[in-house]
């Protein structure tokens, strides 16, 4: 349907259009065929596969959606709209197959369960999914409903980690609220006085909860998120650099 609709859709509308619909209808269809599935056998996918496969296509997916905003707002600090033409491009026109197989893997992966981990999984999985049946929507490219999305991902990784009963929330609340602070905060126009304000707060609180939690010594663990994340986005910048060069270009805002 991705094909079809690049196929018939020009332009973006305001209005909901039959293969918006059709999208939006297959997600329910397949979201009743999931629970019935669970309910029968349970086991998704979770069984036959790593559990890092379904992290990993989620976490690739919030990458991409880095470098898809980037001609936007930069990807450090406000810094770093300049890439490689090619590669945004070459996003911008697939990433919705790239998407759709990713929502649909960690999808199947998990079963329908009522724990909290699942829960608010299903609803961020939800509203993602909604994104895609979106397409050639205007709302599908509000900046503000798209860094929703890519926070999301913040409540959804601190409740499964508290869940699990580990103490490994932090990481989780703190490494995904980096990647806010370093780029995704920057989608706001916020006067540099504002933003260094946020960052000190920041930073108090992350030292107040790692010495109430006796933790001081694991504070570098924040670090973990965000150097996965910028090190792949590095990666794909350095792909498409050397591999399919193309000259750097200020990608219009629109």
């Amino acid at each position: 349907m991705i094909w079809l609709a690049k196929r018939r859709y020009e332009h973006f509308s305001s209005r909901m259009r039959g293969l918006n619909w059709c999208f939006l209808a297959g997600h329910i269809l397949f979201f009743i065929a999931h629970y019935i599935q669970t309910h029968i056998w349970y086991d998704g996918l979770a069984s036959d596969v790593p559990e890092v496969t379904a992290l990993g296509s989620v976490a690739l997916m919030l990458i991409v959606v880095l470098l898809l905003e980037a001609p936007r707002r930069g990807l450090f600090w406000g810094h770093g709209k300049r890439l490689p033409k090619r590669m945004w491009i070459t996003l911008k026109k697939y990433h919705g197959y790239l998407f759709t197989w990713a929502l649909t893997y960690t999808f199947w992966y998990h079963p329908t369960a009522s724990s909290p981990g699942h829960l608010i999984g299903f609803f961020y999985l939800l509203i993602l999914l909604w994104q895609s049946a979106l397409i050639f929507h205007e709302f599908h490219r509000n900046r503000y409903w798209i860094i929703l999305l890519e926070i999301m991902v913040i409540p959804h990784a601190v409740i499964v980690a508290y869940y699990q009963g580990n103490q490994l929330w932090p990481m989780f609340l703190f490494g995904f609220s980096m990647v806010f602070l370093i780029t995704q905060m920057h989608t706001f126009k916020l006067i540099p006085i504002l933003k260094i304000s946020i960052a000190i707060s920041f930073a108090l609180v992350v030292i107040g909860t790692y010495s109430y939690f006796g933790r001081l010594e694991q504070l570098h663990e924040i670090m973990r998120i965000p150097l996965l994340d910028y090190s792949i986005a590095g990666l794909i910048i350095l792909a498409f650099f050397f591999f399919l060069p193309g000259r750097k270009t200020q990608i219009p805002d629109s």
